[in-house]
């Protein structure tokens, strides 16, 4: 269930790292906390969102992270605590929709994705809002953390997943310009010739970004 929008004045402060300001405003009026940002999110993921980590135990309150919001800040102390009052949430989505291990994909958090899969989460779960993706691509689309994202393929995830408008795995690495993830993901069994929705191809995908000599291999994968 999506939260109630914050107000703009707050969530401003949050953009604006204004803990002071943060602070004062949740003093005034405490309800807002059990707000959320413009997705529906409660307001520590926005924080995380904007880059505003720093405000987040302010937004957060007396209550403890749940596992959403822990995975997201790269609190394993905090993701071990909320598993342990409720394991389910470990596959629960946010209220925007993600996994605990989208966020921490997405976010680059080694160590959390590492407890997370240990621990059962679902590899392909897909995300219950437009963007209906995987961790893998969560974690391709975000940090792009190497480590993380070569953990996430070991253990088992579908590297030919198709998320929002058909785009797979490779593409993402394709358009980061990563020319050893492209190569793990097609030696995992990702398929060069892969297109999206509209027909674009990892290749196509990495020469429109830059990444000429990238876009050529993955051709000549292709055609092989």
């Amino acid at each position: 269930m999506m939260l109630p929008r914050a107000s703009d004045a707050l969530l401003e402060l949050i953009r604006a790292h204004d803990t002071a300001g943060v602070d004062a405003m949740l003093d005034a009026d405490p309800v807002q906390r059990t707000h959320g940002g413009p997705g529906g999110e409660t307001l520590v993921l926005y924080a995380c969102y904007t880059g505003a980590t720093d405000v987040a135990p302010l937004l957060r309150g007396a209550r403890p992270y749940d596992a959403c919001e822990a995975a997201a800040l790269g609190d394993l102390h905090a993701l071990n605590e909320a598993l342990d009052r409720d394991a389910d949430l470990i596959s629960r989505r946010s209220s925007d929709g993600w996994t605990p291990l989208h966020l921490a994909g997405f976010f680059g958090r080694d160590e959390c994705a590492a407890f997370l899969i240990d621990n059962g989460a679902p590899l392909d779960a897909l995300s219950t809002n437009a963007i209906r993706n995987t961790p893998l691509h969560a974690a391709l689309a975000g940090a792009t953390n190497p480590t993380l994202v070569r953990r996430l393929i070991f253990a088992g995830a579908d590297v030919e997943s198709r998320g929002e408008n058909g785009i797979q795995p490779l593409h993402l690495a394709a358009s980061r310009g990563d020319q050893a993830l492209c190569d793990l993901l097609i030696a995992r069994g990702a398929d060069p010739h892969a297109a999206m929705d509209d027909g674009t191809t990892p290749a196509k995908l990495a020469e429109s970004r830059g990444f000429k000599e990238l876009a050529e291999k993955l051709t000549a994968k292709a055609e092989t």
